[in-house]
């Protein structure tokens, strides 16, 4: 069938080294309101939180490979630096551990996101900033280097108040002084991975990001950091679709780079799991406008229905579960977020040229990066011809045939990530180009 052996020939193009394409950066990154990948791929962040060893009580429980399963690109993970004592305490004093967790995250090709969960909800900056002097200690510094092409810093879990306080506009203040301490005291240590600051109010003030992010955008020597708030927003958005869509329609015209962190089906009050959270609306709203999120929790949460699994295992999904990886409109798994290019290669940034070098020439695409709907542009008028676009694993996600053309209106209906796009005739490469979508 010429379909299926053009894909195979294809996917040996992709996955075949191209000597000298020179790697784009050493880090993830941030261009505006997109995150890049070491490779400059676009990536958009779709993924779970995930306590390492049942939150350090269960040393042998590491379900990193389940993960991967989902689809997810992406795993936060939180850590300590000071637990409580006992079981934790050992699992978290030893960095053996840590680095074991964010091996296998690289092995599945997921980017690990680390954060510290010791000042959760707590508005303590003083306590805050001793508490990122955690990553600059000599061995966590040598972990993050070694991982530096993948892991993202997430400072601490859900750490100061803003409108919460007696004085808002001083608290702001703080906020923005107390994070970039911080940004600064670990870009002194020689940490350029990207930074992700959490929200106050317990993480869910969206719009407070919004309002600083690029303050403390200018402040960071590394102009590397990343805004997450958590969707635990029963009253902050009033459980209502129409403010969601405000406020994340307003965070995106900020320009800053953000995820929502957290998103759950339940949200805790006075008791665990007071209050049902519209999160299917949320979730929908995130896919319509590209907005990286990451779901609570793969396993092991103290309200067993916000769990993502019952034990752990990929097979054994909860219904909230389920939702999340495989809904039609909005489900990790479903739409499959593309993979960082540098970990989908083994570590290097070698597959474009691969196809480009087969070309008889090249095709431009215009916008580029772009949202979906794009025009390419090709070398000289081809009478009749297939445009098909793949995604990084070779997989065939859109074909269109065509007529007496040199330039191609298409409307790619594809998640945020990187794809390839040939024009051939009667399966012969006329041309390619690497087509960026966000």
């Amino acid at each position: 069938m010429k379909t299926r052996n053009y894909l195979l020939a294809l996917c040996a193009l992709i996955f075949s080294a191209a000597a000298g394409y020179a790697q784009l950066g050493t880090t993830v990154s941030v261009q505006g309101n997109l995150i890049l990948g070491p490779c400059g791929d676009t990536l958009l962040l779709r993924g779970v939180n995930y306590a390492p060893y049942n939150w350090g009580y269960s040393p042998n429980q590491l379900n990193i490979a389940e993960i991967a399963q989902s689809g997810a690109n992406c795993v936060r993970l939180p850590w300590y630096k000071n637990p409580q004592s006992g079981a934790p305490a050992t699992t978290y004093g030893d960095l053996v551990n840590l680095d074991s967790v964010l091996s296998k995250c690289i092995q599945s090709q997921l980017i690990p996101i680390i954060e510290l969960h010791d000042l959760t909800c707590q508005n303590d900056p003083v306590a805050l900033i001793a508490l990122a002097d955690w990553y600059v200690q000599p061995d966590v510094l040598a972990l993050i280097d070694k991982y530096k092409h993948s892991v993202i810093v997430n400072i601490a879990n859900e750490a100061l108040y803003v409108n919460w306080t007696a004085d808002p506009s001083a608290a702001q203040t703080t906020y923005i002084d107390t994070y970039t301490t911080i940004a600064q005291s670990l870009r002194a240590a020689g940490i350029t991975t990207p930074i992700m600051i959490d929200g106050p109010e317990c993480g869910t003030n969206l719009d407070l990001l919004a309002t600083v992010g690029a303050t403390l955008q200018q402040n960071d020597p590394q102009h590397n950091l990343i805004f997450s708030a958590h969707a635990y927003w029963y009253a902050f958005a009033a459980n209502d679709s129409a403010t969601m869509v405000t406020k994340i329609d307003n965070a995106i015209a900020s320009g800053m780079p953000f995820i929502l962190g957290e998103i759950a089906n339940q949200q805790d009050d006075q008791v665990m799991c007071q209050y049902n959270l519209n999160y299917q609306a949320l979730l929908r709203i995130c896919q319509t406008r590209n907005v990286n999120w990451l779901a609570w929790s793969w396993d092991n949460d103290g309200c067993p229905d916000r769990q993502i699994t019952t034990n752990g295992s990929f097979s054994s999904l909860t219904p909230y579960g389920d939702d999340l990886l495989n809904n039609i409109d909005y489900g990790i798994h479903n739409f499959s977020p593309a993979r960082s290019l540098y970990l989908f290669n083994g570590g290097s940034c070698n597959l474009p040229t691969a196809l480009n070098e087969v070309a008889a020439s090249t095709m431009q695409m215009h916008p580029n990066p772009s949202t979906g709907s794009f025009t390419l542009t090709l070398g000289g008028k081809v009478g009749q011809g297939t445009l098909r676009v793949t995604d990084l694993a070779g997989q065939l996600v859109h074909v269109q045939t065509f007529v007496d053309a040199q330039e191609l209106k298409v409307q790619l209906d594809a998640a945020a990530g990187m794809y390839f796009a040939t024009i051939s005739v009667d399966d012969a490469i006329l041309y390619t180009a690497k087509l960026m979508l966000r």
